[in-house]
């Protein structure tokens, strides 16, 4: 009997060999058939799944957006008793920036994979840019968070307005998306970044 393939699975599995290859490799270097062979199929195979190149953006860029959804989503659940709003605020920031936390238990060489998460990251902003759906997700997505930390800030601070809080908010997540953009130029490792979260989290709770 012929193989019962997954679709799912498959297409989850050459979008994992795009972010790779263009990792690797560079942008330029992503082609239908240089991702089909980076996941170990036939250029035609590969069709089978995907119509062509823009077709296979599409879904990988769509995968990454959900992630984010659901990050997002884990992020407000710990915003929702914001007793300690500086600690709070740090970690749900810092837990943006791929690599940032470091798993105690993890062993051998740090892993290097935030820098394929970052890229994911920068291709989703891109691609927002000339898809006005994508970008509406990513508008209310960021409106969420940044209520959710106001909440906390303001909670803890309330002599803080709430306006204040928000704008604060804002500025705090406008920052994380400064760092991903330092970190995709290399200027900045995952540690950098955390400890700029950190310094600019005090500031704001303690002024």
């Amino acid at each position: 009997m012929p193989k019962i393939v997954d679709r799912t699975q498959r297409r989850e599995e050459v979008a994992a060999a795009l972010w790779r290859l263009a990792f690797r490799e560079g942008w330029n270097a992503v082609s239908m058939r240089r991702v089909a062979a980076e996941a170990g199929l036939s250029l035609g195979s590969l069709q089978h799944y995907f119509t062509g190149i823009d077709d296979l953006l599409d879904y990988s860029v769509s995968g990454v957006l959900d992630v984010l959804d659901e990050r997002l989503v884990e992020q407000l659940s710990t915003l929702t008793d914001p007793q300690d709003a500086e600690s709070t605020v740090r970690e749900v920031l810092q837990s943006m920036i791929p690599g940032a936390i470091v798993d105690p238990a993890a062993s051998g060489q740090p892993d290097d994979s935030w820098r394929i998460q970052v890229m994911a990251w920068l291709a989703v902003v891109n691609t927002a840019a000339r898809n006005p759906e994508m970008s509406a997700r990513l508008s209310a997505g960021s409106d969420r968070l940044a209520g959710a930390i106001a909440t906390a800030l303001h909670t803890s601070t309330p002599h803080h307005s709430r306006d204040d809080a928000l704008r604060d908010a804002r500025g705090l997540l406008s920052l994380v998306e400064g760092l991903l953009v330092q970190l995709t130029r290399r200027d900045i490792d995952p540690a950098e970044a955390s400890m700029v979260i950190t310094r600019f989290v005090a500031r704001t709770v303690n002024r």
